[in-house]
């Protein structure tokens, strides 16, 4: 990440010993000479760092090299992609809730329109239609006398 440290470590058994020497690659195939040393440590990195490393161990009998690939990412986007997890651990919850409430809410009224709906159809038997009708007459009469 910018703004970190990174040492790297070349290392060999060989025999005799061997002389290590650090190298970076550019985008464009160019090698640039680094450093002499068994580590080479890059302080607070930014973008340009970013690139391929490798690093030779050479002594009279031979030579051999290893290589490594260097990103560095910008706090940012840390910081972006902590943002992003955070809210997804606190909406992904509270879309569920809601959701969940919700369909608890319209089972509920299903539930109670369905037993409306039942008493309605139970109520209207023919019996409780004359009721209905001789109240109505009833009512009828008594405005009338009124008049």
């Amino acid at each position: 990440m910018e703004g970190s440290s990174v040492t790297l470590t070349c290392s060999s058994d060989a025999n005799p010993a061997a002389k290590y020497t650090w190298y970076k690659r550019s985008g464009d195939k160019q090698v640039q000479r680094l450093s002499e040393e068994t580590q080479f440590v890059l302080s607070s990195i930014r973008s340009l760092v970013s690139g391929e490393y490798y690093c030779t161990a050479e002594n009279e009998l031979g030579r051999s090299s290893a290589n490594i690939f260097i990103t560095v990412t910008r706090k940012s986007v840390k910081i972006i992609n902590t943002i992003r997890y955070s809210l997804v651990v606190v909406l992904v919850p509270v879309l569920v809730w809601t959701l969940w409430t919700r369909m608890k809410k319209t089972l509920s009224l299903k539930s109670e329109v369905n037993e409306a709906v039942e008493m309605i159809e139970s109520h209207n038997c023919p019996e409780h239609d004359n009721v209905a009708s001789a109240a109505q007459t009833e009512d009828t009469e008594e405005q009338e006398d009124l008049v």
